[in-house]
């Protein structure tokens, strides 16, 4: 849902959980995304700041995505 614009606190009411636990689900998470085409013709690459837990933990998320499938192809979270 981060990837198509849509805040922590939105996922927070439409999942109808806490905040804390949105943010703490991709610092936890280990998933592997794997792209499924080898070349793309034009991707689209957007970064998203936000806290993890406390304000002292700023992280970034940064990915690319193909606009026109709507797949993620990579992505880095992280400091």
């Amino acid at each position: 849902m981060m990837v198509r614009d849509i805040g922590v606190r939105d996922i927070s009411v439409i999942e109808g959980i806490s905040i804390g636990k949105v943010l703490s689900i991709p610092v936890k998470s280990h998933y592997r995304i794997t792209a499924k085409c080898h070349h793309y013709v034009s991707l689209e690459v957007d970064e998203f700041r936000t806290y993890a837990g406390k304000k002292k933990n700023k992280v970034w998320l940064i990915y690319a995505y193909d606009s026109e499938t709507g797949e993620t192809v990579s992505f880095v979270w992280g400091k």
